[in-house]
């Protein structure tokens, strides 16, 4: 197999060198420009611009699966930090800001866990961006989730923990 390979790019290179030798290229071909492709119209007459073409073609999808992940994450944000401005009362809004950072932290872990399940690899550690990621997130969710389930009793730390590792396992990746 590898003698097969080997063979193979010493086949392409020699074809290579000799095309250049016997064939000459256009000097625009030599530099290091690249000029966008263009096309003739055949209705106007006119020329057309075929990298303007593509961009017109591929637009971008409103919802993706890593989209849903990234606004989850930073929904349950938003929430925990309206939770903390938000005036303590009962069944008032920071009992719903609270319940709904939590929520959307649950979501964020779940897609997370089913969209970047291939990015996971424990044998790097914490020294790797993604392990590190989804550890401080994960973190952060269970602390709001926490924090949602001992209220209305000392709920404070757990909450603002939990803001904080998301918060920070959210920066880390931007």
């Amino acid at each position: 197999m590898i003698k097969k390979c080997v063979l193979a790019v010493t086949l392409c290179c020699s074809q290579a060198a000799v095309a250049n030798d016997y064939f000459s290229l256009p000097d625009q071909w030599n530099s290091n420009t690249a000029e966008p492709l263009m096309l003739a119209s055949a209705d106007d007459g006119g020329m057309t611009n075929l990298a303007t073409e593509t961009n017109n073609i591929y637009e971008e999808r409103l919802v993706t699966a890593n989209k849903l992940h990234k606004y989850l994450g930073i929904g349950s944000l938003g929430a925990a930090i309206l939770t903390g401005i938000s005036p303590k009362e009962e069944d008032g809004p920071h009992e719903a800001f609270g319940k709904t950072a939590a929520a959307l932290g649950i979501g964020a872990v779940i897609t997370g866990l089913l969209f970047h399940w291939e990015d996971i690899d424990l044998s790097n550690g914490f020294s790797d961006p993604d392990n590190l990621h989804l550890a401080l997130t994960t973190l952060g969710t269970l602390g709001m989730a926490s924090a949602v389930s001992e209220a209305p009793a000392g709920h404070a730390g757990p909450g603002v923990g939990g803001a904080i590792s998301m918060a920070i396992g959210i920066k880390m990746i931007w």
